[in-house]
């Protein structure tokens, strides 16, 4: 079973753009809210899963995506990552879940995996 939840930061990612990939992950995808976070919802082997896509997180470059459903296309924010970063071709960023460093953060380039520091990421 998957994580409740799962966000990652995709940067320079416009919702066009995440949307494009969010359709090759899901079964079918719907949009639930437009508001400033959009709200959609997509399926997955059957079950709904909302998705929320908030550009510019932080004022900076990057676009979250936020999972949240027991059951979902990956088992952990990593497995998401690179399927984005895969996908989109574009750096994305994700919290590792690691209690003893919550700011450590995994980032997924094209050059491969490296980790930064929350605290010196503008999101």
């Amino acid at each position: 079973m998957a994580h409740d939840t799962i966000e990652i930061y995709v940067r320079d990612c416009s919702e066009e753009e995440a949307l494009e990939w969010l359709r090759t992950v899901f079964e079918e995808l719907e949009l639930k809210e437009d508001a400033l976070v959009l709200t959609y919802e997509g399926t997955h082997e059957g079950n709904p899963v909302p998705v929320q896509i908030a550009e510019n997180v932080e004022n900076g470059p990057y676009t979250s995506l936020w999972f949240n459903a027991p059951e979902m296309p990956w088992d952990e924010a990593a497995a998401c990552a690179h399927d984005a970063q895969e996908g989109l071709e574009k750096e994305v960023l994700c919290f590792l879940n690691d209690p003893e460093r919550p700011w450590k953060m995994l980032r997924v380039t094209d050059e491969g995996d490296g980790y930064v520091d929350k605290r010196d990421v503008d999101l």
